[in-house]
């Protein structure tokens, strides 16, 4: 064996791979089943190894409340993990002679925490350096081993933070509900919780119980079918009426009213293009266009990534840096299946390339882009591919150009105003790169003071509506905007809420469970603030903290500690509570169930969400009655269907308990 080389760590296989491959000849060499690869480069004599991911995670004493813990390989802490073994044991073993130590892992917080550890553990961080990799292509591999940092030793605090966070918290509450359901039951349950992962279970049930719940009440509009220019047209008054009255009222008058135009203004607008996707803009598009998964996504992203097809993919960035070369990129793509779309980008351009830079950034990584590089991928991946080089290409066309028509009419006697607004377009240029709907019409010659020949005006009923229930695409989007979790962890988090069954589809939307149902009342009504959304959010901006500099690894870890001692202390007077109702949610405690379902009684037969419901369909049925005049017999009518009204609420409407 030789000695005296230069250790660097991947991330994964394909990607120390594709480092050894950017440095030229190699050697490509089995060591007890894991590949290890031997080369020279610049007189440098070099060994580059591979992780499988994470090697070591957190493990603790099986005590509760627990506190202590500490790093130990994956394969000691679950025996699932045997695989790994003998990547620790390869590294381990290159370690021991090696005279300087590169982490080379994905260039994120987890990355770093990877490559850090396992210098930590089997090497020397004194002799360590840092390679930043945005695309595993020769020219950045080479780039970044020109340019090595030093370890990213916030990037690295912060990691080990978070797992230090999520591991106290994660396996606090998770053993708290697992106790106290085996002390009331006798029956021992596998039940988890998460810093971020029951918030976002808690917002499923919140808007799930809500839209159960949900009684629809009347709105009314009035629909008015002009003639403008020989096109018949429908407007609406820019006003709902909650009374029948009020609105009948309205529709008389403006019947024996005269309508004018009183404004016509038309305008050119650019319609921008879009900027380079990010991770998340890549899922939500993904998820609309293809019906793909966030997780599903962030895989095969990651695939493309592995296989030096586009850069590093877990980014919140939009822009792309200058140092980017776009006519090299461009001319790659040239060279792959997409030369059609690149004769209509440099009809558009010229060959002049300006990226359209969004607001948002990453400092550790650009905006997603394709490399320029292409070879053989599954259908899915290349589906991801595909859309990932249209956005990029229309990121570097030019703007669209929007005629838009405003109209403005008025009721002369009743003064009051409808508009119509048309638009069509003028110049597509990047829309015909990129999938994008928009609206066209056939804008109309009209003066402005010509009366308009109203055709007919009619009143419409509609009935309020509930939020919509999330599907994954959403609740990712609002995972983001409540700022909890990372672009890195959202969509994973989201599968493990469907193989916890605390939630399953219902088509393409998530529902909870009786189960989730339970554990999210449980986590509300006992340990409300370590599953606020206010709390995880504020956790997450000190996490990022520690990146900065701006706060320590241990605060962090010590405040998350004395938050979760003050709640076991409530939790043990609430410990029987607990167990009683996880217990009778899981069916191994018998209890009085409700008429219509199979929660608990806790009046007159009926549980306390058909209480709820019970009070809205009195008070809303009376509402009805006072704001259309309609008798109750047709309110119900109504009601039983509307696709509005709550699922509670309609089965005490198909069970007459309107009569009570």
């Amino acid at each position: 064996m030789i000695r005296g080389y230069t250790l660097i760590i991947a991330e994964k296989p394909k990607a120390a791979k594709k480092i050894a491959e950017a440095f030229g000849s190699y050697k490509q060499i089995n060591y007890r089943g894991v590949k290890y690869w031997q080369l020279t480069y610049n007189n440098e004599n070099i060994i580059i190894v591979s992780a499988a991911g994470h090697l070591f995670g957190i493990t603790g004493p099986n005590v509760f409340p627990v506190y202590t813990m500490e790093w130990k390989p994956l394969w000691e802490i679950d025996k699932k993990n045997l695989y790994t073994k003998k990547y620790i044991n390869t590294i381990s073993y290159f370690s021991k002679n090696a005279e300087k130590y590169i982490n080379a892992c994905d260039y994120d917080i987890e990355g770093s925490v990877i490559g850090f550890i396992l210098i930590e553990k089997f090497g020397d961080l004194k002799k360590a350096k840092r390679m930043k990799i945005s695309a595993l292509t020769k020219e950045e591999i080479l780039r970044s081993y020109s340019s090595l940092s030093e370890l990213d030793i916030n990037m690295v605090n912060a990691g080990i933070a978070r797992h230090k966070v999520d591991w106290l918290w994660g396996i606090n509450v998770s053993r708290a509900l697992m106790i106290s359901t085996r002390s009331a039951s006798g029956k021992k349950v596998i039940l988890s919780a998460g810093r971020v992962q029951s918030p976002s279970l808690i917002q499923i049930v919140n808007r799930e119980i809500e839209r159960s719940l949900y009684f629809p009440y009347p709105e009314f509009r009035i629909k008015i079918l002009i003639n403008l220019d020989n096109k018949d047209f429908y407007v609406f008054l820019n006003k709902k009426f909650e009374s029948i009255y009020d609105a009948k009222e309205l529709v008389s008058k403006l019947k024996n009213d005269k309508l004018i135009v009183t404004s016509v203004s038309s305008f050119k607008t650019k319609l921008s293009r879009p900027s380079p996707f990010n991770l998340m803009d890549l899922q939500l598009e993904a998820g609309k266009f293809f019906g793909y998964s966030p997780y599903k996504v962030e895989r095969l992203a990651e695939e493309l990534y592995l296989e030096g097809l586009i850069s590093y993919p877990r980014t919140n960035s939009q822009r792309i840096p200058s140092t980017v070369n776009l006519v090299e990129i461009v001319n790659g793509i040239a060279k792959g299946p997409f030369r059609s779309i690149l004769s209509i980008l440099n009809n558009l351009t010229s060959g002049k390339y300006i990226v359209r830079q969004g607001e948002k950034d990453d400092p550790a990584h650009p905006a997603i882009y394709p490399t320029g590089y292409f070879r053989k991928i599954s259908k899915d991946a290349y589906k991801i591919y595909e859309l990932i080089v249209r956005r990029f290409l229309a990121s570097i066309s030019k703007d669209a150009i929007i005629q838009k028509q405003n109209i403005i009419l008025k009721f002369v006697k009743n003064n009051v105003d409808v508009s119509l607004n048309l638009q069509n377009i003028l110049y597509k240029g990047w829309i015909t790169i990129y999938p994008y709907n928009i609206k066209e019409d056939e804008l109309i010659n009209i003066k402005e003071n010509a009366e308009v020949d109203v055709k007919k005006i009619t009143l419409e009923l509609s009935l309020s509506k509930p939020l919509p229930r999330y599907n994954r695409t959403s609740l990712l989007k609002w995972m983001e905007s409540v700022k909890i979790g990372t672009e890195a962890t959202r969509g994973k988090i989201i599968e493990t809420l469907f193989s916890r069954k605390y939630v399953e589809p219902k088509g393409k939307f998530i529902v909870p469970t009786k189960l989730g149902i339970t554990i999210a009342e449980v986590l509300n009504d006992y340990f409300s603030e370590l599953t606020s959304i206010k709390m995880t959010s504020e956790m997450e901006s000190k996490l990022n903290d520690i990146i900065y500099g701006k706060i320590k690894c241990d605060d962090v870890v010590n405040e998350i500690k004395e938050k979760i001692g003050k709640y076991m202390e409530e939790y043990n007077k609430n410990k029987e509570k607990i167990g009683n109702k996880i217990s009778k949610g899981l069916g191994y405690l018998s209890y009085n169930k409700c008429k219509f379902c199979d929660f608990e009684e806790e009046k007159d037969g009926l549980c306390k969400y058909h209480l709820i419901a019970l009070e809205r369909l009195k008070s809303g049925l009376s509402e009805w009655e006072e704001k259309t005049g309609y008798n109750r017999k047709a309110i119900v009518s109504k009601l039983s269907k509307s696709k509005s009204t709550g699922k509670l609420i309609l089965d005490l409407i198909n069970n007459n308990y309107i009569m009570m």
